[in-house]
C-alpha cells in the first residue's frame, strides 16, 4: 500500500510573511506520486492553507504512520514556513526546538515541534518505508537580496518567533541552527543546510519551493528511473544554476542512496 501526507502552507493570517509557491509544491508532488510511483489518488491526503492547522497536521499524520503496515510505503511532504522556539522539556543542548508551522501558529500550544515529529514517527512498524520531504528553513527572516536571476521574486520560508519566546541564552532575533531529525525516518529530505535558508520562488513562470521545484523536476526528466544520490546531485546543480545558495540535504543510510527514489 503506498499512502502520503501532503501539506502546503502559503497563507499565514496576521504573521505579515506569506509564501506563493507552497500549494503549488504539493500539487506538483501529487502529480509525481500518481504518474511515475503509482501512488492512488484516493491514498493522498491533501492539507493546504486553512485546513492545514496544528490539529488536523498532526492527526493525519499518526494516522498516517499508525495505519502503516509491513511492506507499505509512506510519504510526508510539508511546504511553507520553518521556525524555532525555546525548548520546553530539556532533551536539546541548544535549548531550541524546531517547528514546521501550522496555518494557525501561536507559538506556544499551536506548534509542530521536532519532538512532535519524533514522537509519530517512533511508533512506526518494522518494514514500513517512510520518506520524509521539508520544503521550509530555520533561520533568517523578510525578503531575501542575493543571488540570482530570480532574486526579485524570492522569500524566505521561514518566520521569526517573538524575541521573549527565544531561549535566554540567545540574543533576540539569533536563531539556533540545526535540523530536524525525528526518529525512525529511513529517508529525509531537506530543502537546505541548517544553517541556510529555502527559496520560495517564480520559476519558469509558476511559484513553488526551489527545492521542491528542482526535485520533481530532475524526477520527471529520469521517469522515475534514478536513484536518492544522482537525485540529490541535481537538484544541486540546478538550484546552483538558477542562483539559490540553499543546499539540499540527504539523510538516510548508505544503501537507501543508492536505491532509485522512492524506493525501500
Amino acid at each position: 500500500m503506498k499512502k502520503a501526507l501532503l501539506v502546503g502552507i502559503n497563507d499565514y493570517p496576521g504573521k505579515q510573511n506569506d509564501l506563493m509557491g507552497c500549494v503549488n509544491d504539493v500539487h506538483n508532488m501529487q502529480d509525481l506520486l500518481v504518474s511515475l510511483f503509482g501512488f492512488p489518488c484516493e491514498n493522498i491526503t491533501m492539507m493546504t492553507d486553512r485546513d492545514a492547522t496544528t490539529e488536523n497536521i498532526l492527526e493525519a499524520l499518526e494516522t498516517l504512520v499508525e495505519s502503516a503496515k509491513q511492506g507499505d510505503q509512506i510519504v510526508f511532504h510539508f511546504s511553507g514556513h520553518g521556525s524555532q522556539v525555546s525548548d520546553k522539556n530539556g532533551d536539546e543542548p541548544d535549548r531550541c526546538d524546531e517547528i514546521i508551522c501550522p496555518y494557525d501558529l501561536d507559538w506556544q500550544s499551536k506548534v509542530i515541534r521536532d519532538d512532535d515529529l519524533s514522537r509519530i514517527f517512533k511508533s512506526i512498524k518494522p518494514g514500513v518505508h517512510a520518506e520524509v520531504f521539508l520544503d521550509c528553513c530555520h533561520s533568517g527572516t523578510g525578503l531575501r537580496g542575493a543571488g540570482g536571476k530570480s532574486a526579485n521574486y524570492m522569500r524566505r520560508r521561514f518566520l521569526s518567533p517573538p524575541d521573549e519566546l527565544l531561549p535566554q541564552s540567545q540574543e533576540p532575533g539569533v536563531m539556533c541552527l540545526k535540523a530536524i531529525r525525528p526518529a525512525k525516518i529511513k529517508v529525509l529530505w531537506a530543502a537546505c543546510r541548517s544553517d541556510q535558508y529555502a527559496a520560495d520562488a517564480l520559476l519558469d513562470g509558476r511559484y513553488g519551493g526551489a527545492f521542491t521545484s528542482y526535485l520533481c523536476n530532475c524526477i520527471r526528466q529520469a521517469k522515475g528511473n534514478i536513484n536518492r544520490n544522482e537525485v540529490l546531485k541535481l537538484i544541486r546543480k540546478g538550484i546552483r544554476k538558477g542562483g539559490f545558495i540553499q543546499v539540499p540535504q540527504l539523510e538516510t543510510v548508505s544503501k537507501f542512496k543508492k536505491a532509485r527514489i522512492l524506493a525501500a
